[in-house]
């Protein structure tokens, strides 16, 4: 008996899962879903990045492919990086209409997570900031800056300061030159 109770137990909790908040019984939603992102222009101002891309540095030496692309009904870009030597890495990008700003959240294989919490645009430009976790020194910031070139090509563009911002030090320069069909 009690390994029946547990079986409906388990059935039911499986049941109330499936219901989504606000619905009273376990019928699907009738109706397109939400898409709040769809006409949100603040949320699509980072689109020029989607795409797929080869990536150079400036003198045009490969260092690597990337895939982005757009996710969750347009809320948000997802980042598929694989280097050169294969090793990989995603982003998560999205912009956050409570923070008012665009934030990444970068993951690579080597293990290193790094939060880009603040951002800001100067002429068409995407600049988006990490500052140190706890335990690192607290005048230490990253910068990433993405810019459109043209219809083809966006440079990516990682720096960083160890003076809080004074003064910045390039640590790449790439280019994403998107592939023809």
């Amino acid at each position: 008996m009690r390994s029946l109770s547990r079986v409906i137990t388990v059935a039911t909790l499986v049941a109330c899962a499936r219901v989504a908040p606000g619905q009273t019984g376990a019928s699907a939603p009738s109706g397109p879903p939400p898409n709040p992102c769809a006409g949100n222009a603040d949320r699509h101002r980072f689109d020029f990045w989607v795409g797929e891309w080869q990536v150079t540095t400036p003198d045009g030496h490969a260092v690597g492919s990337s895939s982005v692309q757009s996710m969750a009904g347009g809320c948000g870009l997802l980042e598929n990086w694989t280097a050169l030597n294969g090793t990989t890495g995603k982003s998560l990008n999205a912009f956050n209409p409570a923070a008012k700003q665009w934030q990444q959240y970068w993951v690579g294989q080597g293990g290193a997570v790094t939060e880009y919490r603040e951002s800001e645009w100067h002429d068409g430009s995407l600049s988006l900031i990490a500052r140190p976790a706890a335990s690192a020194p607290a005048q230490r910031l990253q910068r990433l800056t993405f810019t459109p070139v043209n219809d083809s090509t966006v440079r990516q563009h990682g720096e960083l300061s160890n003076d809080g911002g004074a003064t910045w030090t390039t640590t790449y320069d790439f280019y994403y030159h998107r592939r023809r069909s």
